[in-house]
């Protein structure tokens, strides 16, 4: 390498990287300075540390500031630590956990409790585990609140069916942990949770409707302007940190800008009574109108049955058409319409929008977004209590680590989501890849449901565990799972083509 040439790169790299910890001193040492080719090595790699400090900068990875050293910062007691807009699962969690690390968190609360929310209700695994640590999780049973899935399965678009009991095979048995999944009206969950949350410490403010949250970065402050009461009284909070928890509209995150989408999914709802035709705790059907999208009927506690549909996006179905198929598969579905019977005792249809697959960024200087908010619903499955709870509580994890190390700064708060982004954000983008997958080619899930009436209910509750987050969804991968599937996948086009039953399973018409 040419004299000359190394020494134009030292020259420049003393004038551009020494403010890089630890550059100044490589590039002083002697032996480095006295053999070109070691240098020029050298002035490569302080060239690619330089790229890599810029990118993360840019990027927002390296610290530039902590909360204590701000100048104007005041630690009056009236300041929050965190302000928290909404106490849905997601905001009642993260207010659990950082109260219980002594944090001073207000929950802002648009409506009063008791308060309804439309969805499926079906609370998974990993969301039932932190309700037990919360307490919850006794409560809900105690009061028979809850309804453990015992036995269950899905429809095919087909009709290819299998149902099993996936707890018994999961050796689910004690009192508060029998099912891979638990229905709860969500007007009896979100309450007990955000009253969790409320006996731990955090400040549960209902009837509080925010209007506008600034932040100071001279004062590293949010101020949150607000209604407050049933008489519209304007309050104000300010707090260390805000937390986004509002739901799938996102309201203040859209305000914000950090959220500048519509939600791009939709579900329904419906509960029914006194069904005598449906006996099973959950079905999950996949109407080929519907695709990705899906139908279930989930036995709810007090045997009542919840009904719901779910548009995805990818497929024919589109949100405007949610009113219209709802009814249309309860009345023509020979399925659905089996399972509830004739003129089931069924409540007005209700919806809510979605938000699936998660946000590209859910963190700035003092801010987190968590929950619905984020868009934390998987986009194969419809399934948000989990993810909202979860993301709560790695929220929560986040920000005791960032008040004690005093950096509320984006780089420090990068940490969320990095740690949401592990444990389900990179499942998100394998569902949506999987649910456009399923829309283009449904005899894949004809062929699932073949091939675990084969395998029986131990492979009915690996599947479920699965599609509930337990396990990720590169179980499909499996060489015990995918070439199997393949298998049924050519068995079922046999089928098709010499017109041959499939009687292999329980068919889905024994409803």
């Amino acid at each position: 390498m040419d004299s000359q040439v190394v020494k134009s790169t030292v020259a420049f790299l003393q004038d551009n990287v020494t403010k890089i910890p630890g550059a100044q001193k490589i590039i002083d040492n002697k032996f480095v300075r006295e053999n070109p080719v070691v240098a020029g090595v050298t002035a490569v790699a302080a060239g690619l540390l330089t790229a890599k400090t810029i990118a993360k900068i840019v990027r927002g990875t390296e610290k530039r500031y902590n909360f204590a050293a701000i100048p104007n910062m005041t630690y009056e007691e009236e300041i929050y630590d965190v302000a928290c807009i909404g106490a849905g699962p997601s905001g009642s969690t993260l207010g659990y956990f950082l109260a219980r690390e002594g944090r001073k968190v207000a929950l802002l609360e648009k409506k009063k409790f008791p308060r309804d929310k439309f969805c499926g209700d079906a609370v998974a695994t990993m969301a039932q585990d932190i309700l037990r640590e919360m307490g919850v999780m006794k409560e809900l049973v105690d009061e028979n609140l809850g309804h453990f899935a015992q036995n269950g399965g899905f429809v095919s678009p087909n009709g290819n069916s299998f149902i099993g009991n996936s707890a018994k095979e999961m050796a689910r048995d004690a009192k508060y942990n029998r099912g891979a999944v638990i229905a709860v009206k969500r007007i009896y969950l979100d309450e007990k949770i955000a009253k969790a949350a409320k006996r731990m410490g955090a400040e549960l403010h209902e009837n509080t409707t925010v209007q506008e949250a600034k932040f100071d970065r001279s004062t590293g402050l949010w101020t949150i302007q607000c209604f407050g009461s049933e008489d519209n009284v304007p309050v104000t909070f300010r707090a260390r940190c805000l937390v986004c928890a509002d739901g799938s509209p996102s309201a203040t995150a859209r305000q914000l800008g950090y959220v500048n989408t519509e939600p791009n999914g939709v579900c329904s709802r419906a509960y029914v009574k006194n069904n005598t035709t449906f006996p099973y705790d959950g079905v999950v059907f996949y109407p080929k109108s519907l695709l990705p999208g899906y139908c279930a009927i989930i036995r709810e506690a007090r045997d009542e049955l919840n009904y719901l549909a779910y548009i995805i996006p990818g497929g024919e179905a589109k949100n405007e058409d949610l009113h219209r198929l709802h009814h249309e598969y309860i009345e023509k579905d020979p399925f659905i319409s089996k399972a509830l019977g004739p003129n089931p005792e069924i409540e007005r249809m209700k919806a809510a929008p979605l938000r699936l697959g998660g946000i590209e960024k859910s963190f700035d200087d003092h801010l987190i977004i968590i929950g619905d908010a984020a868009g934390f619903i998987d986009p194969l499955t419809g399934e948000g209590i989990q993810y909202a709870m979860e993301s709560g509580k790695i929220g929560a994890q986040s920000l005791i680590k960032a008040f004690a190390e005093k950096d509320l700064s984006a780089q420090s708060l990068k940490r969320y989501q990095d740690a949401w982004m592990a444990r389900f954000g990179h499942e998100f983008g394998v569902s949506m890849t999987m649910s456009l997958f399923l829309y283009r080619f449904p005899i894949v899930l004809d062929a699932a449901a073949t091939l675990i009436g084969k395998r029986g209910s131990r492979f009915l509750a690996e599947w479920a565990a699965v599609m509930t987050g337990v396990e990720p969804k590169t179980w499909f991968l499996r060489p015990d799972v995918g070439p199997f599937i393949l298998l049924e996948i050519f068995g079922e086009c046999f089928r098709r083509v010499f017109n041959k039953k499939n009687t292999s399973i329980d068919n889905a018409t024994s409803y």
